[in-house]
């Protein structure tokens, strides 16, 4: 049996959308089939101005531009993260300052946030790991009080809720993802989102080879003309088509991705002493983007992984840190302290979730999980020793959280 850890969830309605789309349009950006998707999305997120992109990583350096970063300015980030996160402050000439994450949600940490700002910030980039909601009530302060922009980069959390509000619609910009990984995928595409009417004059010209070309379309100007800085970050209609189909079972995606999580939780929650679970931070509606537990002893992280590809499951770590790559090490500050990035990357492992697998699979997966997690468990009660040493995060209760459910 072989189970790949993500599979866009396509069918029929894709198929049919696709058709339309190459029979009745150029299959360029802006078309039909776009605007259908900007309008369904400004439903689905209550956002006011929706662009489609061809990437989340297109819709961050044009975050970026709009927001002004540039020479001599800092933005603040995560570590744990995408290098799109950090190269989008990079192309603009600005500084990305990596911050330390939480041992419980895997994000940023507001109090490292804190500690960072200086008269060189210009803003800060948050990513919502796994859909799970960064502390944002904290990060916005921040941002506010000190004037700075804030960027979300949601590429996880299309779906997910905060308080009834989705992610991604909290900050100066939010940004989703389109990739063939994400719950709602066109292979490769994403959406650009804010409430500012500014921003969005911005981006309507920034996106457009910086042209006044939708003035022109709408007929307040007889001219279509330069008009400032640009690029093109057009989604193709035939890729916005595919998503348009995927927003109408938008909610049985969520659905059968729960559904999933809660089998993981039911069935790992016996080998609390080995792994830890995700969390949902209190008045928190998942999306279930990705399941990661994160073992205790990083040893067994890697021993996990192997025996559960040799049984034919694709599971897998994350992230490498961005200030342990090659080129984050030329920008960070070596003297800060980022050991709880360093362990949660030694120690994370992804199951397989996505609404095509079977329930022969997951059966699959959950009893080749537990029985190397009982080996894993009868080695330490029998070892002399004791328990070899673990890492762990800040203590559990640093923020209210639920189980699943």
């Amino acid at each position: 049996m072989k189970i790949p850890l993500s599979k866009p969830y396509w069918g029929k309605e894709e198929e049919r959308a696709v058709l339309s789309a190459l029979k009745n349009t150029s299959g360029a950006g802006d078309g039909p089939w776009s605007k259908k998707l900007s309008e369904s999305l400004k439903l689905l997120t209550g956002s006011k101005y929706v662009y489609p992109v061809t990437s989340c990583t297109a819709g961050l350096e044009l975050a970026m531009s709009v927001l002004g970063a540039g020479a001599g300015d800092e933005v603040i980030l995560p570590s744990f993260t995408m290098t799109s996160t950090a190269n989008c402050i990079v192309v603009k000439g600005a500084k990305p300052v990596f911050a330390e994450i939480r041992g419980d949600t895997y994000n940023i940490d507001p109090d490292s946030v804190r500690r960072l700002i200086n008269k060189k910030t210009k803003g800060i980039i948050i990513v919502h790991y796994a859909g799970m909601p960064v502390d944002l009530e904290e990060i916005i302060t921040l941002a506010k009080r000190n004037k700075l922009f804030l960027v979300e980069d949601a590429a996880h959390a299309i779906g997910a809720k905060l308080g009834g509000k989705m992610l991604g619609t909290f900050g100066d910009i939010g940004v989703y993802s389109f990739h063939g990984t994400k719950n709602i995928s066109c292979g490769e595409g994403g959406a650009v989102v804010t409430d500012s009417r500014l921003l969005a004059g911005k981006i309507e010209i920034y996106r457009a080879h910086g042209t006044n070309r939708n003035k022109f379309l709408a007929g307040l100007v007889d001219k279509y003309s330069w008009v400032g800085e640009g690029s093109s970050y057009f989604l193709s209609d035939l890729l916005a088509s595919i998503i348009c189909a995927q927003l109408t079972k938008f909610d049985r995606i969520i659905a059968k991705r729960s559904r999933i999580a809660k089998e993981y939780a039911k069935a790992l929650l016996g080998y609390r002493s080995l792994v830890n679970l995700p969390v949902i931070p209190q008045g928190t509606s998942a999306n279930w983007h990705i399941y990661a537990i994160r073992f205790l002893n990083p040893k067994h992280r890697d021993i996990f992984i192997a025996k559960m590809r040799r049984k034919g499951i694709e599971v897998s770590s994350h992230y490498m840190p961005l200030h342990n790559s090659l080129m984050g090490q030329k920008l960070h500050d070596h003297g800060r302290d980022l050991s709880i990035t360093d362990m949660v990357s030694r120690s994370l492992v992804r199951l397989p979730i996505y609404p095509g697998l079977t329930r022969k699979q997951l059966d699959y997966i959950i009893n080749s999980a537990k029985k190397i997690l009982t080996e894993f468990r009868t080695v330490l009660s029998d070892s002399p020793l004791g328990s070899p040493p673990i890492e762990s995060g800040p203590p559990q209760g640093c923020c209210v959280v639920t189980p699943l459910g």
